[in-house]
Formats: C-alpha cells, sequence, structure tokens
C-alpha cells in the first residue's frame, strides 16, 4: 500500500509546511518552528499515516492513476503513479507519499527550496518589465493564473573523459611592393588531446517537465546540497523520476562532448584560422546520483495562450518565453533607422556635400543596423534554450593537454598587381 505522511504539529496537531525563508518545518495553524532532523526518514515512517491507497471501481491502474483517500477529511487525491508529494484539495494539508521515496527510489541529495512563492511572482513581474518589446497589454494585465513549488527529479553524472581534436590551421602573412600585394598563407596539421573531469552534470527525469525549460535555469550550486529527507518535500509538489538514467545519459554525454571538444579547440592557438577536422570522446569512467532540485513553476495566461516560466528555486534565475508586439517591433526598426539616417546624412553633407551615393550608402548602414537593434531586442523574448554545453560542471582544475603536435603541411602564395590610378 502507497502511504503517504502528514507532518502533524505536537504543540497544536496543526499541518507543518517547509518554509523556504526559514529552512525549517513550520505550523501553519500556531507558528512553531522545528528542525528538520526532528522529522527524518525513521521518524516519518513511524509517524500518523492520514492518506492510503483506496481501493475503487474506477480502473485507476489502467489509466496510469492512483486514488487516495485522505483519512483527516475523507476527501480522495487523485494522482498519477510519479506523483510523490502534494496536498489534498480539500482541507490544504501538505503530504508526502512515502513509499515513492523508499529503497532504490530513494533520492541522493535535495537542494531545499531557499526562495518562496512571493519572490518568484515578483521575479516574472520584473522579467516581463525588461523585455521592451513585451506588449504593453501583457506587462499590465499579465495574470498569473498557477503557481507550483516543484521538486524536480534529475539525474546528475559524473565523467571522468578523454577527448582529441585534429585540425587544420593557417598562418597568413602579407606585404606589399611598388606592384604588388603579396599573400602568403602556411598550412599546418594540428593535434591536441586531454583529459578533463565533469561532475553533476544534469538532465531532469520527469516527462511532465520541458527540458529545454529545466535545461535554462541552470546552474544549481550543488555544494549545498543536503541528503534526503521527506520533511522538505511538506507543502510542495514533487514526482519521483519516470525517466530513466539510461534514457538520461545521452542527453549528458552530448553536453560533455561538446564541452571537451570547445576546450581542445582552445588549446590550438596562434593561427588566423582554423577548421575542424574531427575528433574522439571516450568517457575513462562514469557515474550518476539521484537528485531533487527546487523549481518555481509559473503560468499566466494573455489572450487566451498560456505562458510558463520556470525559476530556479535556489538561486532565483527565472526563464520563459514573451510575446512580442509587432508595432513595437516597428516602432523601434522604423525610429532607429530614421534617426540614425538623419545623422548620417547630417554628418555626410557637412563633410562633402549630400550626393545619390551619399544618400543610398548612409541609408543602407542605417537600415543595417535598424534590423540588428529590432532583431536583438527580439531575441530578448527568447530566454528558454536546449543546454549545449557542461562548461559549468568541469571540475577545477581537472583539464590538461596529455599530447600535443603542430606539423607544417604546405605553403602557398598569392600575387596580386595594384590598381594603378
Amino acid at each position: 500500500m502507497a502511504e503517504i505522511t502528514n507532518y502533524k504539529c505536537s504543540s497544536c496537531g496543526g499541518s507543518l509546511k517547509f518554509s523556504s525563508t526559514k529552512q525549517k518545518l513550520i505550523c501553519t495553524s500556531c507558528g512553531t518552528e522545528f528542525e528538520v532532523s526532528e522529522f527524518d526518514s525513521t521518524a516519518a515512517a513511524s509517524g500518523e499515516v492520514q492518506y492510503q491507497a483506496k481501493k475503487d471501481e474506477w480502473d485507476v491502474h489502467g489509466e496510469g492513476l492512483v486514488v487516495y483517500e485522505c483519512k483527516n477529511c475523507g476527501g480522495e487525491v487523485v494522482g498519477d503513479e510519479s506523483m510523490a508529494s502534494t496536498k489534498c484539495p480539500y482541507c490544504e494539508n501538505p503530504i508526502v507519499i512515502s513509499s515513492k521515496f523508499e529503497g532504490s527510489l530513494r533520492p541522493d541529495l535535495v537542494i531545499p527550496f531557499k526562495l518562496n512563492k512571493k519572490a518568484a511572482e515578483q521575479e516574472l513581474r520584473n522579467h516581463v518589465n525588461k523585455i521592451k518589446l513585451a506588449p504593453g497589454a501583457f506587462k499590465a494585465g499579465n495574470h498569473i493564473s498557477e503557481v507550483k513549488g516543484v521538486y524536480v527529479p534529475f539525474w546528475l553524472f559524473d565523467a571522468n573523459v578523454h577527448a582529441s581534436g585534429r585540425f587544420e590551421a593557417e598562418k597568413i602573412h602579407k606585404h606589399s611592393d611598388s606592384q604588388y600585394d603579396y599573400k602568403e598563407t602556411e598550412f599546418y596539421d594540428v593535434y591536441r588531446e586531454g583529459d578533463m573531469s565533469f561532475q553533476n552534470v544534469p538532465a531532469d527525469a520527469s516527462k511532465q517537465m520541458n527540458d529545454s525549460l529545466m535545461d535554462s535555469i541552470e546552474p544549481y550550486d550543488v555544494s549545498a546540497a543536503v541528503p534526503y529527507s521527506s520533511a522538505y518535500m511538506a507543502g510542495y509538489l514533487a514526482n519521483k523520476y519516470d525517466v530513466s538514467v539510461q534514457e538520461c545519459q545521452p542527453r549528458a554525454d552530448k553536453r560533455m562532448e561538446q564541452t571537451a571538444k570547445d576546450l581542445i579547440r582552445g588549446q590550438v592557438k596562434g593561427y588566423d584560422a582554423v577548421h575542424d577536422k574531427g575528433g574522439t570522446f571516450n568517457k575513462t569512467s562514469s557515474a550518476y546520483k539521484y537528485a531533487l532540485y527546487p523549481v518555481w513553476i509559473l503560468n499566466t495566461m494573455w489572450n487566451g495562450n498560456k505562458y510558463t516560466f520556470a525559476m530556479n528555486g535556489q538561486t532565483g534565475k527565472l526563464v520563459g518565453d514573451v510575446p512580442y508586439s509587432k508595432g513595437k517591433f516597428y516602432g523601434i526598426l522604423f525610429g532607429v533607422l530614421a534617426g540614425l539616417w538623419a545623422i548620417l546624412l547630417g554628418i555626410v553633407a557637412v563633410a562633402s556635400g549630400i550626393t545619390s551615393a551619399g544618400v543610398i550608402g548612409t541609408g543602407v548602414v542605417s537600415l543595417i543596423v535598424a534590423l540588428l537593434v529590432a532583431f536583438g531586442m527580439k531575441g530578448k523574448t527568447k530566454t528558454v534554450h536546449k543546454g549545449t554545453q557542461a562548461m559549468n560542471f568541469v571540475v577545477n582544475g581537472s583539464f590538461r593537454i596529455t599530447n600535443s603536435r603542430d606539423n607544417f603541411l604546405r605553403k602557398t602564395q598569392e600575387k596580386t598587381p595594384k590598381n594603378k590610378q
């Protein structure tokens, strides 16, 4: 039988909730504070069970659902099989399904929430207000319809890596005489290989979470993690993993491989051009951990569409794509174009007088700058991205080059006659 633990206050019998600001369990009725250590897994297992799985004629198993009966108020709690922490929809008691984190399902570590719901809502407002192309109506009337504090399951991957890269590099020398311009190019076969270590490369293990959204709120400070205790779950939502470590491994490996490639490439110096010719990536050892990370999920409705934002519950980093106003976009585009064109025409007029070539030339320059500004602002409405790097997870001091070769291949020379007036 799947059991759900409900933490009760020893002073008044009220429900306890984990406070992100005090890092303690707080009674929602009398305000009494308790240390998390008072409610470790052993105590929880022997505590009062308020919720238990209920047999029902509804074929919940066939639909991947579980129904629990609340012994506190008689209500029913329905969730999918990965649900591990929630609250009763009727009496609002925070509850933790202890069995979801037992045995091999028990997380190795958890990062407790450091920021509360109020901070998440304020950061969303700040995030939207900083985006100049966001529609005014969205800024003024975007109503947060749902805010959820969720402990998201993650697999954290460690690895020692040996990688190599081969490149064709060029050194370019230029000189001139009275008649010709000369360009001399030296070609080299360049090889680098080295070792490095990665630690805690994350991959979220929940099918309900958007992978790119979770990638975008990195990094977390894993040094602040604590051993798992179900007491941290009280008052928050949580799911056990439903994506296996084997399924998540390729995502982490791809990020490590790209970072290894970049580190090796960064050791090719002193050349004017470098062309990648391939390389190798091998893990000499690897390990993984199971962790729960704190995330605030915020949903807001505008013009009938839902926009989802996520905030790192430890650092406060918030991401989420925002709609943009086409009116503001074209206003900035044509505003910059007109203003800059007028300035450049004024400069040209003073310097050499206005000509048709000058009008066209300054117009082209102004248009290019205006497009860069407008599209740069549009790009800021998109903050969600897929994780492609693992540079934040390279162990300090672990990277070292173990082999290095620079072999001269050939030399070419180009001779171009000078233009004579």
